[in-house]
């Protein structure tokens, strides 16, 4: 693991353990409704994070793109995704959707009883990022930190979402509270891996960018000095004195052909 792999997963890991330990301290003792509920702080710096994982991934994919590094159309599919999810987290689209037209209407998963009524919207979403991840993991490159950080967030994604799921009026009102605010904890840190994982994609991109221009320039280098030394290598010792002696003889050999004018339309020798 390299030293910049560290110091990214200590910054990682210090913002998902700081920021709802602050949120709890600054509430408490009503700690959860900071953390816990839509449109408070925590919902803000999840969507922070989501935006800027998309934002890192779509640079991976125009780096990718710049430099023809196939394939790569997971990251652009990423970035569309944390686009989508952070907007949604922003306003809250998908509960507004759940309690004014699912909810009201009972509409449910059939068998899946334990999902309260319209709250399986999250859950289909997670099966479509389920069913692209093989194209996601292909655009990850070969290195292993940045798939063990993919790996990380969907399964810490995969939890957030079935916890999400489960019908909040099987749980006490403590129970709730202590549910809902681990479930935004394990969402945050979700985030917090994706994050790392297409930062430390995009790095390894920039890196093959700087070789390759490196490359490019050395070689350009040797090609001209190759050419300026080919150009100041001229002949010495006796083979450049045959060249003079040669020269010297072509320039001043008198010629012996007959020079003809025309007069009066006759050749005159």
């Amino acid at each position: 693991m390299s030293r910049r792999t560290r110091v990214l997963l200590v910054v990682l890991t210090a913002l998902g353990l700081a920021v709802p330990a602050l949120l709890f301290v600054a509430r408490y003792p009503r700690w959860w409704t900071w953390i816990a509920q839509e449109q408070v702080p925590m919902t803000w710096f999840q969507s922070v994070t989501l935006v800027v994982a998309g934002v890192v991934s779509l640079a991976a994919w125009w780096i990718a793109r710049s430099t023809d590094v196939r394939p790569r159309a997971g990251l652009l599919l990423l970035a569309v995704g944390f686009a989508a999810l952070a907007f949604d987290e922003r306003f809250a689209v998908h509960e507004r959707v759940r309690d004014r037209v699912l909810a009201p209407r009972d509409v449910r998963l059939p068998g899946l009883t334990w999902i309260a009524p319209g709250d399986f919207l999250l859950l289909l979403v997670a099966l479509v990022g389920l069913a692209l991840l093989p194209v996601v993991i292909r655009s990850m490159g070969r290195e292993r930190s940045p798939l063990l950080l993919l790996g990380l967030g969907v399964v810490l994604a995969v939890v957030s979402v079935g916890t999400d799921s489960v019908d909040p009026s099987t749980w006490t009102v403590e129970g709730e509270r202590i549910q809902q605010s681990l479930e935004e904890c394990v969402e945050l840190w979700a985030g917090l891996a994706f994050v790392g994982a297409v930062t430390l994609r995009l790095m390894g991109l920039v890196d093959d960018l700087v070789r390759r221009a490196t490359d490019r320039g050395r070689r350009a280098d040797e090609r001209w000095q190759h050419a300026v030394t080919h150009r100041t290598e001229r002949p010495v010792g006796p083979a450049r004195e045959q060249v003079d002696e040669r020269g010297d003889r072509a320039t001043t050999a008198p010629s012996h052909e007959p020079t003809e004018a025309p007069v009066g339309g006759a050749l005159v020798p």
